[in-house]
């Protein structure tokens, strides 16, 4: 799926925040400055909104790995960033699998968390700096298997 514009990027983070629920995994793949952190910021924003709350400034968790955000109605997000972990015993230390249930997960980098999830929706965003061009694929896994939107 090509994203043409920031616009493009929003319509698919809504769509995707329809269907999000405490418990499921959403795993950001691609380049440095392909769009995951841009694509995060939407999805988190369409869930404040969808329980009304002011929205609030959504930074990478680069360097702390975690940042946490409570929307409200019981509705939670846990938002990673794996970049700089380098085997699958880190994603233990930071307490992944323990709280991963209370929270609607987002993960960028998760190829090191892959193997250990049998549900998510995978987004692999791609850049073309050449062309000035973004674009998306969906791989879903459990519930997400077959998961995709029309442009």
């Amino acid at each position: 799926m090509e994203l043409k514009s920031l616009d493009s990027t929003k319509k698919v983070a809504e769509a995707i925040s329809i269907n999000l629920k405490p418990n499921d995994f959403v795993l950001l793949s691609g380049n440095l400055g392909a769009g995951k952190t841009t694509f995060t910021r939407f999805l988190i924003h369409f869930l404040q909104q969808k329980n009304q709350r002011p929205l609030e400034e959504i930074v990478s968790p680069t360097f702390n790995i975690v940042q946490y955000y409570d929307l409200g109605k019981g509705m939670k997000v846990a938002h990673y960033d794996f970049y700089r972990l380098k085997k699958e015993k880190e994603i233990l230390n930071i307490g992944l699998f323990d709280t991963a249930k209370d929270f609607i997960n987002i993960i960028e980098w998760p190829e090191i968390a892959m193997n250990s999830l049998n549900d998510f929706l995978q987004i692999k965003f791609t850049y073309d700096p050449n062309k000035d061009l973004r674009s998306l694929e969906f791989n879903g896994k459990g519930k997400w298997q077959g998961f995709n939107i029309n442009d």
